[in-house]
């Protein structure tokens, strides 16, 4: 049974170990540079409160690794120089180069990096993926999503878990909306259409001009398809919405979270009669309540099989580090107008 380490006890961190729990695995416990957050953690999930990473690493063969984004290369390379296999939470880095070091020392020690990249554990995204990839929907020609919700910036209410909260508010630890929220419609539509040849972004902003609250990306595939990636942390308080759309020259599936049947397929019966369309609704979870049905629970079960039988994760460490580069790109458009290019592109600007 694998013993499994959290590193960092905010929100994300007790989501996976919620999910652990469910799970074949020891949750030995947790480190986080928060004592108060650690200490309610291992009283919520059990385990111990580790006093320093090093301590941890001696006593697990996983570590799961949920800081804040900023955070999240130290622990991987310590990870990694002890030799224990890793997962690391979205994006895989703040800045493309780290990304780069953290890839580069996995492999160098020879342990898997698994990316919990969540989004390709939904249910209606992955159908999606599936339908798509069965040529119903012809030639793709077009991936539209949307993603908003209220601002994550939590404000301090006395604390320890206040601070460590606010960490969203701050670009520089979180990349605004683009790095903390597009990422997941940026990282689908790149697994649905391939590689991205330039990002076109505009953005509008709160009181901190570098935190674009509101974000649509244009990505250029390498295969002629257009992306549109919509973001926003500009929502009422308490709303939270998930759409997209994929088309191709055959059909269109369409998915919006607040429908009643929120994934929906419509073909082309006959591609000589334009007009003569099939409906069909596709189901979703079958049974809410069970823990298979929750996508964070699927992505860490996924990473588990991954291990034992040697397959090849869902969402690879090159996965990962495109991802973090067409954020990236996506943000320096923003920041000076023009298309961006991925053949060359290595980090924002300073």
């Amino acid at each position: 049974m694998k013993r499994v380490g959290i590193v960092g006890a905010g929100v994300i961190g007790t989501w996976h170990a919620a999910r652990w729990r469910q799970l074949p695995v020891e949750l030995a416990g947790f480190y986080d540079v928060v004592a108060g957050a650690t200490a309610k953690a291992v009283e919520e999930f059990g385990g111990r409160a580790y006093e320093s990473l090093d301590t941890m690493l001696a006593a697990v063969d996983v570590v799961d690794v949920c800081t804040p984004t900023s955070c999240h290369q130290a622990p991987v390379l310590a990870a990694a120089a002890a030799g224990k296999d890793v997962v690391c939470e979205k994006p895989l880095a703040r800045h493309l180069s780290d990304a780069e070091e953290m890839i580069a020392a996995c492999q160098s020690a020879n342990v898997r990096l698994f990316v919990a990249q969540v989004v390709r554990f939904f249910r209606e995204f992955s159908q999606a993926k599936a339908i798509l990839d069965s040529g119903r929907l012809g030639h793709p020609g077009l991936i539209r999503t949307v993603r908003g919700g209220s601002p994550p910036f939590i404000p301090p209410s006395g604390g320890d878990e206040g601070g460590e909260r606010s960490w969203f508010a701050d670009f520089e630890q979180s990349g605004g909306v683009i790095m903390d929220l597009s990422i997941h419609d940026i990282d689908f539509a790149r697994w649905c259409f391939g590689d991205v040849e330039r990002v076109f972004a505009r953005g509008l902003t709160d009181a901190d001009a570098q935190l674009h609250s509101h974000a649509l990306i244009v990505l250029r595939f390498r295969n002629g398809a257009i992306g549109h990636v919509e973001g926003s942390w500009a929502d009422p308080p308490g709303r939270f919405r998930t759409l997209f759309e994929i088309a191709g020259d055959q059909g269109l599936i369409e998915f919006d979270g607040l429908a009643p049947a929120p994934l929906t397929v419509t073909l082309k019966a006959n591609a000589r009669r334009m007009n003569n369309e099939q409906a069909i609704s596709v189901p979703g979870a079958e049974s809410p309540l069970h823990p298979t049905d929750d996508p964070y629970y699927r992505e860490l079960e996924h990473f588990l099989n991954c291990l034992e039988n040697g397959d090849e994760f869902l969402v690879s460490p090159q996965d990962g580090l495109e991802a973090v580069r067409i954020s990236l790109a996506a943000i320096e458009s923003i920041r000076t107008g023009l298309p961006i290019y991925l053949d060359g592109f290595e980090e924002e600007a300073a």
